[in-house]
């Protein structure tokens, strides 16, 4: 079983320490293959397995509907948008018996050009694609909707599914069940919004993977993944300015069952995680943050983090101003990571954890910033470093093991560290103006009254619940 392990000594150096995290098939570095769908080609003389399509649309408004049954089934939708307006709609359908003749290896690929489409795909079985691509690849088209449903209440397992959109407004949903499905959402442009929702129960083999990438301003996503006893990766890339992302993961499994989940955040510039690195030293993190070739804006960007379960891995990179990540963990072997960048001004940092060996490392570097850490119960181990000036930090660990260890470079930083039942700290600030308060409490403590305070909360607002992207396709060919 993976475990992240952070070097109190080595942090004081500048250094965090990690294990290697890269259990097969994906690594927190892992963002491809994923694109596939096709088959197709048949007629001349048809028949033997058969099933297969092509649908050419050339213009505005237009509508098609495919349903097919059976296995290595294709469907290739092209609707073009003629003078640029688009409005055009499709429908697919995917099924069979779902068993080793039916429901597998099945593609179905639709692309619309313009505005205002429409597009959803069902698919039912295993190892199926689902292509859905809309927009005019240079940023001008907007009000697109794409969804993509694999699996309900028949098997459904190693599907892929990607929706890729550019413009503006344009919402993508995707929704998979049963096991190891891979899905993508990639969109380019401003206010657009993606969903991607994968449960990997009842039957529960390999869990799931998700990545969302969003180039561009007020774009919101969601990854939300959930079954029992799995490995859930959820990436989420966002570039620009005012976005929110918001990942859930929640599952159980046996302690020590090897299963991990994985969260990222990255709002700005880093694709890599720092969780995968045996050592990553706060220099070299600076020098990368701080190399004139990455994108700091991402102001007032927002990333939450909701895990629950065991062998939990969460991590988020901000860059900009004014931004703020939350993690929440409970359960085991939680492992959280956050950095906001020397960009940065007046960021909030929030870590909370609550179950057994937890850890959390949390780096600020700018003017302003704001770190809240809070652990309870078990083998609790918590470090922060904050660079610049007026930077606070409050932290509690409540119950059991405890440690510590707080870092502040810069002028006018102040620390509250207050710890109950396993005791020990550190905390090193360099500069003037600095001040550090804290309080170690025993099992029964008081200190007139267990103290805490320094304050923040607030932040903590998203919700992003986006509607079925399903819809009714009027009659085709009414009355034939």
């Amino acid at each position: 079983m993976k475990k992240l392990i952070f070097s109190a000594i080595a942090l004081l150096a500048g250094t965090f320490a990690f294990a290697q995290l890269n259990p097969a098939p994906y690594g927190p570095q892992y963002v491809g293959p994923a694109p596939t769908a096709s088959l197709q080609p048949a007629l001349p003389g048809a028949a033997s397995g058969a099933n297969t399509g092509l649908s050419v649309q050339n213009g505005n408004a237009n509508k098609v509907r495919v349903q097919q049954a059976g296995t290595s089934q294709s469907v290739y939708t092209f609707q073009d948008d003629g003078n640029g307006t688009g409005g055009n709609h499709a429908k697919v359908m995917q099924t069979g018996a779902v068993q080793a003749i039916s429901g597998v290896e099945n593609a179905a690929e639709v692309l619309q050009s313009g505005s205002d489409n429409r597009s959803q795909t069902k698919q039912e079985g295993d190892y199926n694609s689902a292509i859905t691509r809309q927009g005019q690849n240079d940023l001008s088209s907007s009000g697109n909707k794409a969804g993509i449903r694999q699996g309900t209440g028949q098997q459904a397992e190693n599907n892929v599914a990607v929706i890729d959109q550019d413009g503006e407004n344009n919402e993508g949903s995707i929704q998979q069940t049963y096991d190891n499905s891979e899905a993508w959402t990639i969109q380019s442009g401003t206010a657009n919004q993606s969903m991607v929702n994968q449960n990997a129960g009842p039957n529960g083999t390999a869990g799931h993977y998700a990545y969302t990438e969003q180039l561009g301003d007020d774009n919101q996503n969601a990854i939300i993944q959930s079954g029992d006893g799995q490995s859930n990766w959820a990436f989420a890339y966002q570039t620009g300015d005012n976005n929110l992302s918001k990942q859930v993961q929640d599952q159980a499994d046996a302690v020590g069952s090897g299963f991990v989940n994985y969260a990222m955040v990255d709002q700005g510039s880093m694709k890599d995680g720092l969780i995968s690195d045996i050592k990553t030293s706060l220099d070299a993190v600076d020098s990368r943050i701080n190399d004139d070739a990455l994108n700091p804006t991402t102001t007032n960007s927002v990333a939450i983090q909701n895990q629950e379960g065991g062998d939990l891995d969460a991590e988020s990179h901000q860059f900009g101003n004014a931004n703020h990540s939350e993690q929440y963990q409970s359960g085991y072997g939680n492992d959280a990571y956050m950095l906001q960048n020397s960009y940065g001004t007046g960021n909030y940092g929030r870590q909370d954890q609550i179950g057994t060996q937890s850890i959390a490392g949390l780096a600020q570097s700018g003017s302003g910033n704001k770190a809240w850490q809070r652990q309870a119960d078990d083998n609790n181990i918590v470090m922060s470093t904050q660079v610049g000036n007026g930077n606070l930090l409050n932290t509690f660990q409540d119950g059991n093991g405890n440690r510590g260890i707080t870092s502040q470079y810069g002028t006018d930083n102040a620390a509250l560290l207050v710890q109950r039942g396993g005791h020990s700290y550190t905390i090193e600030q360099d500069g003037t103006g600095n001040q550090a308060n804290i309080l170690q409490l025993g099992p029964n403590g008081n200190f007139n009254t267990d103290g805490i305070d320094c304050s923040f909360l607030d932040p903590n607002n998203p919700t992003i619940n986006y509607p079925d992207l399903d819809f009714n396709l009027s009659d085709i060919c009414s009355g034939c």
